[in-house]
């Protein structure tokens, strides 16, 4: 008698268990869903991030080798404000190498316009006025005076040539010095140069075009 009334209790259990699991089941399929997406966004997330990182410190590695190569330009660059320190840095080198000071002569310069492109340090002209560039360019003439043993002008020679300066050589003399065969006597004139972002104002800039186009 009582087993229709059990199938009929397990039938509403089992549609009630049914229904139960669509309505509970269906929010989980759908957080799981979400889950899915969630996680495929933030792997995106942290790729281009991984991405970012990466630039950035390429960034970073060329940002420091551009200042290094600039600091090592300005370090060659003879500006007036670097004259006395090229000074100190000559009469170093010719004491450190045993040779003797006869005089030091840095005049107090020249300086011009730097054209943008084909610029030649020795052109006493300035450059059109299409081609001028942000940049001047300082010149200064050196001349050595010095004597001693040929080994220690050799030195101070090499010394100086290990500066690296912006320089060219204008002229080089070596003769004896003295009644004493082993010592040279050495004459050095050298043409130093250096880059700096220009701060000529626009009147000093035209007079001395002026000059320049009239010599």
């Amino acid at each position: 008698m009582n087993k229709p009334n059990d199938r009929l209790i397990r039938g509403i259990v089992a549609a009630g268990s049914f229904l139960a699991l669509i309505v509970i089941g269906k929010p989980l399929v759908d957080e799981y869903r979400e889950l899915r997406a969630g996680q495929r966004e933030l792997s995106k997330l942290e790729e281009e991030f991984d991405t970012l990182q990466s630039r950035d410190v390429r960034l970073q590695r060329i940002e420091r080798t551009l200042a290094d190569e600039r600091q090592q330009l300005l370090e060659r660059s003879t500006t007036p404000d670097r004259i006395q320190q090229v000074r100190d840095t000559v009469i170093g080198i010719v004491r450190q190498g045993n040779a003797t000071l006869r005089s030091l002569e840095i005049d107090d310069g020249q300086r011009r316009r730097w054209a943008s492109r084909g610029d030649n340090p020795h052109n006493r002209r300035l450059p059109e006025m299409d081609m001028e560039s942000d940049f001047e360019l300082h010149s200064h003439s050196l001349t050595l005076v010095a004597d001693g043993s040929l080994e220690a002008v050799m030195e101070v020679m090499e010394k100086i040539n290990r500066q690296r300066w912006l320089m060219t050589v204008e002229s080089l003399a070596l003769e004896p010095a003295g009644s004493n065969d082993k010592w040279i006597g050495l004459e050095l004139r050298i043409s130093l140069y250096g880059l700096q972002r220009s701060e000529l104002e626009e009147d000093d800039l035209v007079a001395t075009r002026t000059r320049m186009r009239l010599k």
